[in-house]
């Protein structure tokens, strides 16, 4: 008897003191997926699915503002936004928004998708009559990233130039581009150089971005042909000829987190998801989740969690470690006066600093997505790790080497510095 109240008085205190653990609590990031429920697909049920995911926003496209209705009903009572789009949108712009600016699925309007600067007066001028009409919304376009095949695109001397025109031109909250590094079992040279340029604009003038990864498989053909039907794709791999075709196969959850756990330390504010649906997506083309599907879900869970980190965070610094570091990047040469010693074994890492109030963080991406990198790092006192469910645990209560699985990130926080 006296044993078992003693274990009973245990497991209390054992209980007490395992809820008492400090958790980081946080706002929620965008996710948006694009295409993720088609006009014909219209139910709670297939919202529900990218709610499930870790979806909140949803780009959807429409042929009339009776499915716009449908859509913003069924998506609202699954917990998603929609960011709408269809052909009235454009030849009466001030009647959509009035019919729906009061809806509380809306989260903006689709205008364009990688416009060039000839562009950029009609889609201003498009995004004022938007704003006339309903001020609680925002006009959304997405635009190129800085790779060779686009720069005839741009309808400018340089990207710089591309983005910043845009910027001036254009009101939005946020600016958007896309780029899908995994190309052909390696990272695109030019991803962080994109990175590198929009992480400085939000640190120098606090225009936040938001960043893309890439869900589904597809072939990008160098001369910008057509995109081949999903049925072909097979026969396509197995003629693949590296001169004119990019592969981007089946996202690994390693390939995931790369790519989102990246943009994060370079500061997105968002993250957006292409494609949703066929062939290598997290929904198959029946509607069916995928192993794609289940990875996301795991991923988008561990941001969320970590919503505190990233959420409105100030850009302090980002750096590299490793043997090579990308092109246009800076190696890690200073380390914030709490961190110690920081060292990474194989390709290298990210290394992020970010201030979030009372709080600063470090963040360590792998910048492999198929091995492990092993991290050592020593802290002093005010150091804490923080768990992927975002609970804080004294980083000297950990041994100094660690082991950060491909494309995944380790964090710490400390007080930020008055």
């Amino acid at each position: 008897m006296k044993n078992s109240v003693f274990l009973g008085i245990f497991l209390i205190i054992y209980t007490v003191q395992a809820n008492s653990q400090e958790k980081l609590k946080g706002g929620v990031i965008p996710v948006m997926s694009w295409g993720g429920v088609a006009q014909t697909e219209i139910s709670v049920a297939n919202y529900k699915k990218l709610k499930d995911v870790g979806v909140n926003i949803d780009i959807a496209f429409f042929s009339s503002t009776d499915a716009i209705a449908a859509a913003l009903d069924a998506a609202g009572k699954a917990g998603v936004k929609l960011m709408i789009s269809c052909p009235e949108l454009k030849s009466d712009p001030e009647k959509i928004a009035k019919r729906f600016k009061d809806h509380p699925s809306l989260e903006g309007y689709y205008l364009a998708d990688e416009p060039g600067k000839p562009q950029f007066q009609e889609l201003a001028d498009w995004a004022k009559r938007l704003k006339s009409a309903d001020g609680k919304h925002y006009s959304f376009v997405n635009l190129y990233p800085n790779i060779n095949s686009n720069q005839s695109k741009f309808g400018t001397k340089d990207y710089k130039e591309y983005v910043d025109t845009f910027d001036k031109m254009f009101p939005a909250p946020y600016i958007s581009f896309d780029f899908y590094p995994v190309v052909d079992g390696a990272v695109h040279p030019r991803w962080y150089e994109n990175m590198e340029f929009f992480a400085n604009k939000y640190k120098t003038e606090g225009r936040p971005f938001w960043a893309f990864a890439l869900t589904t498989s597809y072939l990008a053909y160098s001369n910008d042909a057509g995109q081949p039907t999903l049925n072909d794709f097979y026969q396509l791999y197995k003629s693949y000829n590296p001169e004119k075709t990019f592969v981007h196969d089946i996202p690994s959850l390693g390939e995931l987190r790369l790519q989102v756990n990246v943009n994060l330390a370079y500061g997105a504010q968002g993250i957006e998801y292409w494609s949703f649906k066929g062939f290598g997506s997290p929904i198959d083309a029946n509607g069916k989740r995928t192993i794609v599907y289940d990875k996301l879900q795991k991923l988008n869970t561990e941001i969320q969690n970590l919503s505190a980190v990233f959420l409105g965070a100030k850009m302090i610094s980002v750096a590299h470690t490793g043997l090579d570091i990308p092109n246009e990047t800076k190696r890690l040469s200073q380390l914030p006066a709490p961190i110690k010693l920081l060292e990474t074994k194989g390709l290298g890492a990210v290394v992020s600093v970010l201030e979030n109030g009372k709080n600063t963080f470090l963040v360590i991406v792998n910048r492999d997505f198929k091995n492990p990198m092993k991290l050592i790092i020593y802290t002093d006192d005010s150091v804490k790790k923080v768990l992927k469910d975002g609970t804080l645990i004294p980083a000297n209560e950990y041994a100094s080497a660690t082991e950060v699985e491909p494309g995944d990130m380790s964090v710490y926080m400390f007080p930020t510095s008055k």
